[in-house]
């Protein structure tokens, strides 16, 4: 309805002006006034219907403009949820789980969690000096007494200003009303339709509220650099006293920093906080609210500054998981009210909320043991520790139980969060994501498939390489997994093509990806052009765990005012991504990769079954580690923040994740399983050609080709593997065996009758003894 308006609007005036601009053309009036009156005499009655035609389209215009301006704005701010003077402390409550699962009846209240957020005290209007609040007035609005929210004359001359220099605004016309609606609006857009919603509110609120209650409620918001909203907060943390001690240059100071609060901040800046208070006494005495006495007092006070701000503003830091959930909080408090930041803190410090988190407090004192403790699990390089992070969700609802965006003690509040801030190349995390789950869920590939891990060779380039710089040759999608081969992902990618894969991580997985990631390089070995972030990509894991169904990571499950009304309602948006048969099939690999893989050095597995995936972005700047268990599924990131190679050959995630999960899972039931559908068909396949297993299969010298796969129904192999063909060697030599031999110096056995590529000559692969080609040519002797 907005947009329609709006159109509405714009049309009018656009026909407005086509209307004058062809009729003047169309008079050719130029410049000799003579012309232009011979020219009226002549043409009176075109000149009637151009008036009548001009005086019909305004009051169009004008009714549009009234229709848009009752339908089309927002002109109210529904003041119950500012909650203007209340105290009371809101609380953060935590449910206790059982076996992973949430005893929703039985909240608990985290008492070392309640919300201090912010430098912010309120003070009533009575409390507040009246110097206090003549400063403010003098300064940002001395009409504030006078008019009805808008200082219409200021309006018209910053409107005017606004013309004039292109929709750059030159210099304000907000009152103390309209700075208050846009405090806690948040909406600070210089666009016409911003500064008209505003003039709007500013007048509805001066109908709801008396200038005094106004005046409080600005004074008790407004923010005054230094984490500080509100005077007495700022009172208290510049100068150690209440607001209602205030000496008049302190008031004047406090008035000085809302132009530009980093700016004109008294501790930061003081020369300029004092250049500025000469100007707010300067109006003050212009307005007669001070004695020519008092303003030359004023000047000469020289002010006493707290030198201890920086250990005071230290003190009451939030944990990671705290400062997640108030900010996941206010967030949507500013989006379902249209809130400010001002004035969804403002809820959140003074409303009384109880937050209902999904917090474990299990895991997350899991979590902060050992990232407190991470100089037994991180190589300094040049006496620097690397950074980490880490995020444990619950695996049926992407709830997130805990987080730590960084090592050590954390010692500030909004600081960056590498769980959720940071974004890196995943290195091959992503392989599960964008390649192996994917393919099984289109049928691309099985878990038998079978690739050539070599190389490809591109003129004469050979790409891409493997960690190690061996290759196996032919080997099963499983075992290529399990082992993280470069040279299968990419070939794999190529099988379920680039487009399906990037659809699938962007639109299902819900992984950041841009437009440039749609490429071999990102998608199959995980160098993402701008990188993902730890929680993202664990909560892609949880999928799999998950059964195929994915949904949002969440902080908290609802928000209650302090009577226990829900203001906020978070509710499970579980989506199906994938089948659950897939998703059983890559629980089965990607336990692989714990049991027998990259991860087989996590000890947990020996007690509880778990899955997950290691991953190293280029040049070892990068170290990773998603894994999960039935309870539990845990991301780990290692790096330092400027990207550099750690020079280890080792993966400190894999570390990390074993020793938080082996505390976040004591007390845990055993034996409990992953995710399975129970549809799956097994069947025995040869690992060379990845059909089903003949009798010649298992005459191969390397003994171990036959393996149990698991397959989706109807994409299990239906024919017998023609690639092991039988033959007797020659015991002596390694090669085929002359038929007329004798038996004592011949052995029946199996080759692989495949033939690679010529270009790859000078890549040796494992599997070169095993091949027909290998037992024709004396080049080969038998191992």
């Amino acid at each position: 309805q907005k947009k329609i308006l709006g159109g509405i609007f714009v049309f009018l005036s656009l026909f407005f002006n086509f209307i004058i601009f062809i009729q003047v053309t169309n008079m050719q009036i130029i410049s000799f006034r003579k012309e232009i009156c011979n020219y009226y005499a002549k043409n009176r009655h075109r000149f009637s219907k151009l008036f009548l035609s001009m005086f019909l389209i305004l009051i169009l215009f004008v009714l549009a403009f009234i229709l848009y301006v009752k339908f089309g704005l927002d002109r109210e701010i529904d003041l119950s949820l500012i909650n203007p003077g209340g105290t009371s402390v809101t609380k953060i409550y935590t449910f206790p789980r059982e076996n992973g699962i949430i005893q929703i009846s039985s909240p608990k209240e985290v008492e070392e969690e309640r919300i201090f957020l912010e430098n912010s005290e309120w003070c009533s209007y009575y409390e507040l000096p009246n110097n206090l609040k003549n400063a403010f007035i003098a300064i940002e609005d001395h009409r504030f007494y006078e008019h009805n929210g808008v200082n219409w004359p200021r309006t018209i001359q910053a409107t005017l200003s606004y013309i004039a220099n292109f929709g750059r605004a030159s210099f304000g016309g907000s009152t103390i009303t309209q700075q208050l609606v846009k405090n806690l609006t948040g909406d600070n857009m210089v666009t016409p339709k911003r500064k008209i919603e505003e003039i709007l509110r500013a007048q509805d609120l001066e109908k709801k509220l008396s200038k005094n209650e106004i005046l409080e409620l600005y004074l008790n918001v407004v923010y005054l650099s230094q984490n500080c909203y509100g005077v007495q907060s700022a009172s208290r943390i510049y100068f150690g006293k209440d607001a209602e001690e205030l000496s008049l240059a302190e008031c004047a100071s406090l008035a000085s920093i809302v132009k530009s609060p980093t700016k004109y901040d008294p501790y930061k800046n003081p020369d300029k906080n004092k250049a500025r208070r000469k100007l707010v006494l300067q109006a003050m005495l212009e307005e007669n609210m001070i004695s020519l006495e008092e303003y030359h007092d004023a000047l000469d006070d020289s002010l006493s500054i707290n030198s201890n701000i920086e250990n005071e503003n230290s003190a009451g830091i939030y944990s990671w998981f705290t400062e997640k959930l108030i900010t996941d909080v206010k967030s949507d408090l500013k989006r379902q009210y249209n809130l400010s930041d001002e004035g969804a803190l403002m809820m959140i410090n003074k409303g009384g909320l109880k937050i209902y988190s999904t917090m474990d407090e299990m895991a997350q004192k899991s979590v902060d043991k050992v990232f407190q403790n991470y100089i037994a699990y991180l190589k300094p390089i040049d006496g620097l520790y690397p950074e980490a992070s880490c995020v444990i969700l619950d695996p049926s609802t992407s709830d997130i139980l805990a987080i730590a965006g960084g090592v050590g003690v954390k010692s500030a509040n909004r600081i960056f969060n590498r769980a959720t801030d940071a974004k890196r190349p995943l290195g091959s995390v992503i392989k599960p994501l964008s390649v192996y789950g994917p393919a099984i869920e289109y049928q691309a590939l099985t878990y038998g498939t079978t690739i050539d891990d070599v190389p490809m060779n591109n003129n004469g380039v050979f790409w891409p390489h493997n960690a190690t710089h061996k290759y196996m040759g032919l080997v099963s999608v499983d075992y290529a997994l399990t082992h993280s081969l470069n040279t299968v992902a990419v070939k794999a990618l190529g099988a379920l093509g680039i487009d399906r894969s990037y659809d699938f991580c962007k639109n299902k997985f819900k992984l950041n990806l841009i437009e440039a990631d749609k490429s071999e390089a990102p998608l199959a070995l995980g160098q993402l052009t701008e990188g993902e972030t730890l929680l993202n990509a664990t909560n892609a894991y949880a999928s799999f765990a998950n059964g195929g169904v994915i949904s949002k990571p969440r902080s908290y499950l609802y928000v209650t005012d302090n009577d226990g009304n829900i203001l906020l309602s978070n509710e499970y948006d579980g989506e199906r991504i994938m089948s659950e048969d897939s998703a059983s099939v890559m629980n089965i690999m990607l336990k692989n990769v714990v049991n027998y893989g990259t991860a087989k050095n996590i000890s947990l597995k020996n007690d509880y079954e778990i899955a997950g995936k290691t991953g190293t972005s280029g040049e070892n700047k990068d170290k990773w580690f998603i894994g999960y268990t039935p309870y539990y599924v845990c991301g780990v990131w290692v790096g330092y923040d400027t990207p550099k190679n750690m020079s280890i050959n080792f993966n400190p995630a894999t570390s990390m994740f074993d020793a938080i999960m082996t505390s976040a899972h004591s007390g845990k039931e055993k034996g409990e399983a992953l995710f399975n559908s129970g549809n799956l068909i097994t069947k025995d396949f040869c690992v060379d050609s990845g059909k089903m297993a003949a009798d010649s299969c298992r005459l191969d010298l390397r003994l171990n080709r036959v393996q149990k796969g698991y397959y989706i129904k109807g994409t299990e192999p239906k024919t017998e593997c023609e690639l092991h063909k039988e033959v007797y060697i020659n015991l002596q030599t390694g090669l085929i065996a002359d038929k007329n031999l004798h038996p004592i110096y011949r052995r029946k056995i199996s080759v692989v009758d495949y033939v690679r590529d010529s270009s790859l000559e000078g890549f040796y692969a494992y599997d070169e003894p095993y091949l027909m080609k290998s037992r024709c040519l004396n080049n080969e002797k038998m191992p």
